[in-house]
């Protein structure tokens, strides 16, 4: 789905990306966000759920952000929604829920009661009142329509992706790249593309095998822009930012933007 020509268009369009339920981490990002512009945009690449204590109530403010602001929130799902939508929406599920995720859904009383009704399988207790309660209809929904969009968003210069696409396969990558490739792909491919590509998935300290690159975002200097922070450890989820008319990228952590100029070469 390529977007409209951005050369043509005042815009500056804004990503992160790892989320995994650090919710207080999400807000304080967001505060970097400008969407007063309606061509501006928002492009969350995936993983919001799972490792930290409050995956509802992210994937909750993710719902409110596309209501509040049609058509500039762009909601791309990542390996770890994709194993949660197998757990809940599946008659037969062959993946797990993490533990930090089941219990941001209830509070400690709601827990206690499904425990005690499930004794032998709490799991599955509350698979159920998840997919029963009235009160998730509107989740359930919106969970499985992000479920059947695509899993890129591409521009005119760039792919925004949760863990990356086939390069190999250069132009042809939207045909011939593995559904597996966009959520969960390994190993890292970093080096020169003919479109930049944005993707979180790798710890960008990991990627850089530079510890100091923790809660930052790791260019390569070629075609790979690597934004997830690691945030469980960073307490920090990095934002980038890229404007349509200058053509540069910046950077954001904590409430310093480091400009770094845009390559085409």
């Amino acid at each position: 789905m390529l977007d409209r020509q951005l050369e043509d268009i005042m815009a500056i369009y804004y990503s992160m990306s790892d989320i995994h339920g650090y919710f207080n981490e999400f807000i304080d990002s967001l505060s970097k966000v400008d969407l007063s512009a309606k061509d501006n945009r928002l492009i969350l690449l995936g993983d919001y759920i799972d490792n930290g204590p409050q995956s509802f109530e992210v994937l909750s403010k993710i719902i409110e952000l596309e209501k509040n602001y049609p058509g500039q929130i762009v909601t791309l799902l990542g390996n770890h929604e994709e194993w949660f939508y197998d757990w809940l929406i599946l008659d037969n599920p062959t993946a797990s829920a993490f533990p930090e995720t089941i219990k941001s859904f209830f509070s400690t009383e709601e827990l206690n009661y499904i425990l005690k009704s499930n004794p032998n399988n709490f799991e599955t207790g509350v698979r159920n009142e998840i997919r029963n309660n009235d009160k998730y209809i509107p989740f359930i929904n919106w969970f499985q329509k992000r479920y059947e969009d695509s899993r890129y968003f591409e521009t005119e210069n760039q792919i925004f992706v949760h863990a990356g696409i086939d390069e190999e396969a250069n132009n042809l990558w939207k045909d011939l790249t593995s559904p597996e490739i966009f959520t969960n792909k390994f190993p890292i491919t970093t080096g020169r593309f003919y479109k930049d590509i944005i993707s979180g998935h790798f710890a960008s300290w990991e990627v850089a095998k530079d510890k100091s690159y923790l809660g930052k975002i790791y260019h390569d200097n070629k075609s790979h822009y690597f934004i997830d922070g690691d945030v469980k450890n960073s307490k920090t989820i990095p934002v980038i930012c890229y404007d349509t008319v200058k053509k540069s990228y910046q950077y954001s952590k904590n409430t310093s933007l480091l400009p770094k100029k845009f390559d085409r070469a």
